[in-house]
């Protein structure tokens, strides 16, 4: 069973990455870094939602400690 689930798995994650890479690119392609014509605007990619969500999580894991030790006590 466990190869069935594993197998399944890998070709759901071929399928999800075959079709965000089928997706359209931008409007302009000679100027691919251009966010939207506003010159002050920074683009948030993927990374930085991954930071603001181990960053999130970390700082929820050290108040649940914190509480845990002050309930021990």
């Amino acid at each position: 069973m466990t190869i069935v689930r594993r197998l399944a798995f890998m070709a759901i994650l071929t399928l999800i990455t075959w079709v965000a890479q089928a997706q359209i690119g931008p409007g302009n392609p000679g100027n691919p870094g251009d966010p939207a014509g506003d010159p002050d605007a920074v683009p948030i990619t993927g990374l930085e939602y991954l930071l603001i969500g181990g960053g999130a999580y970390g700082v929820s894991r050290l108040m649940r400690r914190k509480k845990d030790k002050s309930n021990d006590q």
